[in-house]
């Protein structure tokens, strides 16, 4: 007799999707231009961003709540038309209907500002009426682990295709604990009782070790506060805390991916003695490693009954990595006297505005906003700070890319450095932009082959192949006879060494 190959599958983790979908929201607001900044007479650009604090599943559908960013540049309403910029913030609610959607799945959002119209306000022209037009995208997800057939066996014409996933190495969440004592700015009077607090916070790097995900980030406060003043006027500031903390993955590795969500479970602020405030925020992070994979997959068999299952994931298309050099030159602003000495170059923030997708190719723009410290050039010799806006653009070469694709854009810089030039800053600064392109994928494909029930009358005999799990006990209870028969009319055949595709003979029994 001739073993057969027998079929053969292979269990993979996959991020498989529930479903997507995108919606289009209006969102309204209102803007103040700060007390220290004089009067709009012209505006000459609207830089617009969104930000997503917080997502929440219900069935079949996703709420998003977020903040619209807005950095206006205008022309003051004074007689030396003096160009300065403001700030603005306007939170959102949005949804979108996802069918399929449970709580407990995973979902991811993307919000894109399509546009922004400010319009003076009536009653006082240093508040302006926001509207803003947001296209959100939402994609619910939920890891499986699912059987597929990698081997048809033999006398089955099959047909084989080549997937590319991401195989689900490990996930895990962790809770960690963010605290500062900061006072409020020196502009702002001292605080006598706190109103609000907003907490959001951003993941601006994440790395892999042995079995263990660094994750940086930070937590933005916006704190609103009555001012220890006889007019007891309200007030409201601003608080970045970077942290760095670390989630236990087991079988992470440094060349795998990672992708890490955080949320803000509870952030509080009180106000003590010298520093004013302390805050301390806790923080959900949830990581999931996966590792690009090539699996060859038996999508079709001809001569055997299948049973399939249906793959709905994220296949990679490509990925690569571009570097550029920005090299910029700043004034120091007039409220700030000339630097003699740079003393210390940091990154306070690192953004994507804009990724692109024309065919082969990814198009990203971005910045860095840096905080320069330095000596000043005055006889006093004070250390200052300054904060500029580096903004970049670049592209990196998909092999495969095409509009409508999902793109993942990272940016990091590798390299930053300051020199003082009179009145100015010489800056250069190397970012390296990292960028994967994936799409839906969604294929039916042979799961395993459905066992056909061999019709075995009393006193026949029957060749059969030996599956997985198989014992001469089992054999002997499906086809009514009993181990004794069956080792007889197996001499050769070790009962305790049966090999998978191994074909033996069973002398059929009588039923019941």
């Amino acid at each position: 007799m001739v073993a057969q190959n027998a079929p053969v599958k292979e269990r993979i983790t996959v991020n498989q999707v529930v479903s997507e979908n995108s919606q289009q929201t209006v969102v309204r607001g209102t803007i103040s231009v700060p007390d220290p900044k004089p009067d709009v007479d012209q505006i000459i650009s609207t830089e617009k961003t969104a930000t997503v604090k917080n997502t929440s599943l219900l069935p079949d559908k996703v709420v998003i709540d977020g903040m619209l960013n807005l950095q206006v540049v205008y022309v003051a309403f004074k007689p030396d038309q003096a160009v300065h910029h403001m700030h603005g913030q306007v939170p959102f609610t949005a949804y979108v209907d996802v069918e399929g959607a449970l709580p407990g799945m995973d979902v991811k959002v993307d919000v894109v500002v399509e546009d922004v119209k400010l319009t003076p306000g009536k009653q006082d022209p240093r508040k302006f009426d926001v509207t803003a037009v947001l296209d959100v995208s939402a994609k619910v997800t939920e890891t499986r682990e699912v059987d597929v057939l990698v081997q048809a066996p033999d006398g089955v014409n099959a047909k084989y295709d080549t997937i590319h996933i991401d195989d689900v190495v490990g996930r895990e969440t962790s809770q960690v604990i963010v605290s500062d004592q900061f006072d409020n700015p020196p502009e702002k009077p001292e605080p006598e009782k706190v109103l609000d607090v907003d907490a959001t916070v951003t993941i601006t790097d994440s790395r892999i070790v042995a079995d263990k995900v660094i994750v940086d980030g930070e937590v933005t406060l916006q704190i609103m506060y009555v001012g220890a003043v006889p007019e007891q006027s309200v007030h409201d500031m601003h608080h970045t805390i970077t942290f760095t903390d670390y989630i236990e993955v087991p079988g992470a590795k440094p060349d795998m991916d990672v992708v890490v969500d955080a949320m803000v479970e509870n952030c509080d602020v009180e106000i003590q003695g010298d520093p004013y405030f302390r805050a301390d925020c806790v923080i959900k992070l949830d990581a999931r490693v996966t590792e690009p994979r090539e699996v060859k997959v038996v999508t079709e068999c001809t001569g055997a009954t299948v049973k399939t299952v249906e793959l709905n994931v994220e296949q990679l298309i490509g990925e690569g990595t571009s570097q550029v050099v920005v090299r910029e030159s700043f004034e120091t602003p007039d409220t700030k006297p000339c630097p003699e000495k740079v003393l210390n170059v940091s990154i306070d923030e690192t953004k994507v505005t804009e990724k692109k997708i024309i065919k082969n190719k990814v198009i990203t723009r971005g910045y860095v906003d840096i905080k320069i410290i330095y000596v000043s050039a005055k006889p006093d010799q004070a250390v200052h700070a300054m904060h500029q806006r580096l903004n970049f653009r670049t592209f990196v070469e998909i092999k495969g890319a095409v509009e409508g694709m999902d793109v993942t854009v990272k940016p990091a810089v590798e390299y930053i450095n300051a020199v003082a030039e009179d009145c100015d800053v010489n800056v250069e600064a190397v970012i390296k932009v990292r960028v994967r392109v994936t799409e839906t994928m969604r294929r039916e494909v042979c799961a395993e082959i459905a066992e056909e029930a061999v019709e075995c009358k009393p006193g026949d005999v029957i060749d059969y192949v030996v599956k997985p799990g198989d014992t001469f006990f089992k054999l002997a209870q499906k086809y009514s006879t009993t181990v004794q028969a069956i080792q007889q009319a197996n001499p050769g055949v070790n009962p305790e060494n049966l090999r998978v595709g191994q074909v033996i003979i069973i002398p059929c029994g009588a039923k019941g």
